[in-house]
């Protein structure tokens, strides 16, 4: 076997199978609002996401609370495609999603701080 052919083996052998449906390794963050975790998907992959709320931000101006709320958003986009879904999000919740289109994906809070896992 010439010099070549072996590096070259030597280099793709060890990423055989490491693909998987999350190419970026999934997410495990904490998301403050508006914060996104950027992570790659291949079409038809079933995620399932776990999100874990440490605090829902209350809103108003100036201090002045007009309304509580109950629970903070969570989101799944894509990058050339928009919005996959949208939940609401009170204390703990564990869902499954099937991308439909493969490429870079977003995983968005609203109006909370939360702990996302998406494997």
């Amino acid at each position: 076997m010439n010099r070549r052919a072996f590096l070259a083996i030597a280099a793709v052998t060890p990423l055989a199978g490491c693909g998987g449906v999350l190419g970026g390794g999934g997410v495990d963050t904490t998301l403050d609002d508006e914060e996104r975790a950027e992570f790659e998907a291949d079409e038809g992959a079933e995620l399932t996401v776990t999100v874990e709320v440490e605090e829902i931000e209350e809103p108003g101006e100036d201090g002045n609370i007009e309304a509580e709320r109950d629970s903070l958003g969570f989101q799944i986009q894509h990058e050339d495609n928009g919005p996959i879904d949208t939940w609401s999000i009170e204390d703990e919740e564990t869902f499954e999603v099937t991308i439909e289109n493969g490429g870079t994906h977003y995983a968005v809070v609203t109006s909370g701080t939360a702990d996302v896992t998406i494997e």
